[in-house]
């Protein structure tokens, strides 16, 4: 295990919040609950495209800290990504992105930080950390 500093980016200790969101409802059925997978904190010295991402078959997610990023920022990503572990790839139009996915997330965000916004047609990042800030 690396040390706690690892883990904390925007205020956020990233592995005490994944152990938390470990143990919601949403998760209860699946490899979250029996599991915790690897965490990994990229750093970039900007804002990069990707902010995170999830590797189901390694059973392991990652989640990039960059200057300016916020605590919503970071909670969304984290959730994002423990949704793609739970889900993996839906057999449906769009696996990963699907309506399956974007159900489980809303769900797993209204659990989690009661955000409770219209399920966004995108599924880019942003939507869900807007709210979370304004609970913030």
């Amino acid at each position: 295990m690396r040390p706690a500093s690892y883990y904390l980016v925007a205020g956020v200790q990233l592995a005490e919040e994944m152990e938390r969101l470990r143990a919601l409802p949403v998760f209860a059925e699946g490899p979250l609950a029996q599991r915790r997978p690897e965490l990994k904190v990229r750093r970039a010295s900007r804002k990069p495209n990707r902010l995170g991402f999830a590797v189901p078959s390694e059973f392991r997610l990652s989640v990039t800290a960059y200057p300016g990023i916020r605590p919503g920022d970071v909670l969304e990503t984290l959730l994002h990504e423990l949704v793609h572990l739970h889900v993996g790839r839906a057999k449906e139009a769009h696996g990963w992105h699907g309506p399956t996915f974007k159900r489980t997330l809303a769900r797993a965000m209204r659990e989690a930080y009661g955000v409770t916004i219209p399920i966004p047609r995108a599924t880019l990042h942003g939507p869900y950390a807007e709210a979370i800030e304004a609970l913030l």
